[in-house]
């Protein structure tokens, strides 16, 4: 875990999340149904203030349902709210983000309020949704075998299977 960068993505958490919205826009529900799915992938980011992970929460939701023109007042106004009370700059700060990393974060929020702010919300989304459930990979009573060390799962990291320690 941690934050590589000033990146909005620079983060395992960001990361992860983008994946998370990305299979979640998929659903063919509203907006606001898919706030409260992504919302119960991650209920302590997404709902506690005290939460590290709170502000990066919102400001990736925000910024990925812009780039798929969902729109959404509720993440957008939560986002705005983000940026303009210094929300997570006084986090990352906090944390201990050094100052020129935090000059660069500014800016990429910066950018991000102007996304934001610009996105037509009257224009349609034209986001891919699932229009029929997908096919099971396996059938009932299908079994998984893969080799183990001594009844242990083998570490892919390490080179040899002799080289795992007992």
């Amino acid at each position: 875990m941690g934050v590589w960068g000033s990146g909005l993505y620079s983060g395992d958490f960001a990361a992860d999340l983008r994946a998370a919205i990305r299979a979640v826009c998929r659903l063919p529900f509203d907006s606001d149904r898919l706030v409260d799915i992504l919302s119960t992938v991650e209920p302590g980011a997404a709902n506690h203030h005290d939460d590290e992970d709170h502000t990066q929460f919102w400001l990736v939701v925000a910024d990925q349902f812009a780039k798929r023109r969902i729109a959404c007042d509720r993440v957008r106004d939560k986002a705005l709210s983000i940026i303009d009370n210094g929300d997570d700059l006084n986090l990352l700060a906090r944390l201990g983000m050094r100052a020129p990393l935090l000059k660069q974060r500014q800016k990429v929020l910066a950018e991000l309020r102007a996304r934001l702010v610009a996105t037509d919300k009257d224009k349609p989304t034209d986001r891919p949704v699932l229009k029929k459930p997908q096919p099971l990979l396996m059938q009932v009573g299908d079994v998984f075998i893969y080799p183990t060390s001594r009844g242990k799962c083998i570490n892919s990291y390490y080179p040899s299977k002799e080289r795992i320690p007992n």
